[in-house]
């Protein structure tokens, strides 16, 4: 292994070349704007707009030579300086694995789906034999008890199917603090001195066997490295919009993290799952504090991984991007609505890395850079909306007016301005391109269903790609406000399935309609003549509801933009499968009703009980009193997963619900029980916290 000495200087010198092409792109395409903007235009103004038209220039032209390294990187049969390359695989009978735990944080989603994935993985391990060093945990904060009672069944259930040495191991907090990275540090304070790595999984992650030991191989070859992060692949999109999301990660990620990883080398970034860590310099040096500043820049750190990253490179550990790892999975959201969503999210947690950059120093100027790009990628779209305002301001002074740089001069075919748009042209769609290309070179278009169709695909991506640009730009501007507002956003589980439904969509989308019409009708009515420049802009968006419903269906019958594991699927994935791991109950009782009428799980209960005294026995004997009388609903979330909590509450409750009075909302749960019991044979149902199972035909004896 070469040391860190060694591929700094090589990093240095990619960097370099980066931003030379970067400036003198942007030099170039400033000169050929420049040239574009009327002469009658006010001074200060064309100023403006030149700054913001090279600072997206410069913008979109990182993209495009990102994506250039990449493929000169495949081209040459990938990066020599990566980890994967320098690092050769041990024989199976002397490799090892170090102890490491593969934790899976969740938070209020959907539960068969999400186990079931983590079920496929602890499966799939199974046929390494080194099931044994590899622990996983299931890190919930779920505060709905029918889904976090859910996830404690499921993972009795799953326990039931290891192999031997092999452990799951399901928490839940009772305090939620600092979200997604208060859960992981919760982990760490209690479990965390167990292990040498921890590998972080998302809710909808997926990793094969070969995947998780080859980064504990990785990080074993590799005492320097404190993170290994791999590019995840998008699989298992069911519908529309999830296809092209999964499309474009297969076809055009490739170049994306190979150019990513050739520019960044040991001073890559943190993407939050995915990854392996290496627990003791984590542990020691990633804390993070509550941010105090006002407004936006105070509480929890939303978005940590980035700054994750830069603490461990500040403590002097490396950070690998590793694309040459296959064999690691993630899904898309399955609609527009969703992806938005998670972007609101996302936007604030960026933005408030503003703050983070000026308060933490020694930070290394790579993952400055990380933090900044970071940021930029969501108030570029309000630069977006700066620049068409002031090209169209600016384009009125002209007799003939037409938007600067596209096609402004009298000669359309010919001069800058019809050169800017070629040389935008390529910036914009010229990795699609690349990509076909490479695909091509290296003998892999069969996997995409050929050639003539991953180029069909391509373009039809690519329009898609260009119908929703003007949505995500118009609705980033509102995420932006709304985080600099700093207006509050939930931070939920996310819907993985799809199925949106017309109304929805329109209400979804319904600020942004009245946006558009207003722009529309005040353009129409100041500067008809901008009226046909606006038209490609506000169109997509007047469609929005009728385009983000479409795309929530499922595609029919085909391989609609085919990708790779259309045609041949890896195992973890095949064992993932599309069906849940569903439960059958009499008389569909949900979990809660479950876990109070079940006298298995009473009995269980009232033996593990402790004494409650004091203030806080009255207010469990409250509770267990209004559920008893007003039923379920009449207590909240938080409430109901009290009782759960303590047996003797819950002991209580179910001797008071076996003898409801014919007033109580319980006697109907009962009635639809015996019911259901008296007409179906004894189903066996797996309890929480229950390994054994009861036939439920003993309850209505």
């Amino acid at each position: 292994m070469n040391s860190a000495a060694c591929w700094r200087p090589v990093a240095f010198r990619r960097r370099l070349l980066l931003v030379f092409l970067v400036a003198a792109q942007t030099l170039g395409g400033l000169y050929l704007f420049a040239q574009t903007v009327p002469e009658q235009a006010n001074g200060g103004t064309t100023a403006t707009l030149l700054a913001v038209f090279g600072l997206l220039f410069a913008w979109i032209g990182v993209g495009f030579w990102t994506a250039v390294f990449g493929f000169v990187a495949l081209r040459f049969g990938g990066d020599p300086w990566s980890l994967s390359r320098r690092v050769r695989r041990p024989n199976p009978e002397d490799a090892t694995v170090a102890p490491t735990a593969v934790v899976m944080p969740v938070c209020n989603e959907p539960v068969q789906r999400t186990l079931g994935g983590l079920r496929a993985i602890i499966r799939d391990l199974e046929r390494t034999g080194q099931q044994e060093s590899v622990d996983f945990y299931v890190l919930s904060d779920s505060r709905d008890p029918e889904i976090w009672l859910e996830e404690q069944a499921t993972c009795d259930r799953i326990r039931t199917e290891l192999a031997p040495g092999q452990q799951l191991f399901y928490r839940r907090r009772n305090l939620y603090l600092n979200y997604k990275s208060g859960n992981i540090a919760d982990f760490l304070r209690r479990w965390g001195r167990r292990y040498r790595y921890m590998v972080v999984l998302d809710a909808d992650s997926l990793l094969s066997a070969n995947c998780i030991t080859r980064l504990i191989q990785l990080m074993e070859a590799r005492p320097e490295a404190g993170i290994i992060q791999t590019t995840p692949r998008l699989a298992r999109a069911e519908t529309r919009f999830a296809r092209l999301q999964q499309f474009a990660n297969r076809c055009y990620g490739r170049l994306y993290g190979a150019g990513l990883a050739a520019i960044q080398l040991g001073e890559a970034t943190y993407w939050g799952h995915n990854a392996i860590i290496r627990l003791a310099p984590f542990m020691a040096h990633c804390g993070l504090r509550k941010l105090r500043g006002p407004c936006l820049f105070r509480g929890p750190v939303l978005s940590h991984d980035f700054i994750e990253a830069a603490l461990m490179g500040r403590a002097g550990y490396e950070v690998w991007l590793e694309p040459a790892i296959a064999g690691s999975f993630e899904e898309s959201p399955p609609t527009l609505e969703d992806d938005l969503i998670r972007d609101r999210r996302w936007c604030r947690g960026n933005l408030q890395h503003l703050w983070l950059l000026a308060t933490l120093g020694k930070i290394r100027l790579a993952h400055r850079m990380a933090l900044l790009t970071g940021i930029f990628s969501y108030l570029a779209s309000p630069l977006w909306l700066v620049f068409l305002g002031l090209s169209g301001y600016v384009a009125l002074a002209d007799s003939t007016p037409a938007l600067p740089g596209v096609m402004a001069t009298t000669d359309t075919g010919s001069g800058p301005g019809f050169l800017l748009v070629l040389v935008t042209s390529v910036l914009l769609f010229g990795p699609r391109l690349l990509a076909i290309a490479d695909h091509a070179l290296a003998k892999r278009t069969s996997r995409f269903g050929g050639l003539l169709r991953l180029s069909g695909n391509t373009l039809m991506e690519t329009l898609a790609a260009l119908a929703l640009a003007p949505i995500r730009m118009l609705i980033h501007n509102f995420h932006v406000v709304g985080a600099l507002s700093n207006l509050k956003v939930g931070w939920q589980g996310q819907n993985r399935s799809g199925g949106a439904k017309p109304g929805l969509s329109l209400r979804h989308f319904a600020l942004l309609l009245a946006s558009a019409v207003a722009a529309l009708s005040l353009i129409q009515w100041h500067a008809p003549s901008l009226t046909p420049w606006a038209l490609p802009v506000l169109v997509p968006v007047l469609l929005s509801p009728a385009l983000a419903w479409w795309l929530s269906r499922k595609p029919g019958e085909g391989r609609w933009l085919a990708v790779p594991e259309d045609y041949r699927t890896t195992r973890v994935i095949d064992l993932a499968g599309p069906a849940p791991m569903g439960h059958r109950t009499p008389g569909g009782l949900d979990w809660f009703e479950q876990m109070v009428l079940s006298p298995v799980s009473a009995r269980d209960h009232r033996r593990s009980a402790s004494p409650v005294r004091g203030k806080k026995a009255r207010a469990l004997a409250s509770l267990v009193d209004r559920c008893a009388t007003e039923g379920k609903q009449g207590l909240t979330h938080r409430e109901l997963s009290l009782i759960c909590n303590h047996p003797e509450a819950l002991a209580a409750l179910h001797w008071r619900v076996w003898n409801a009075s014919h007033e109580s909302p319980w006697r109907e749960t009962l009635t639809r029980m015996a019911q259901s019991v008296e007409g179906d044979s004894p189903i066996p149902v797996p309890l929480p916290r229950r390994q054994e199972q009861i036939a439920w035909v003993e309850v209505a004896s």
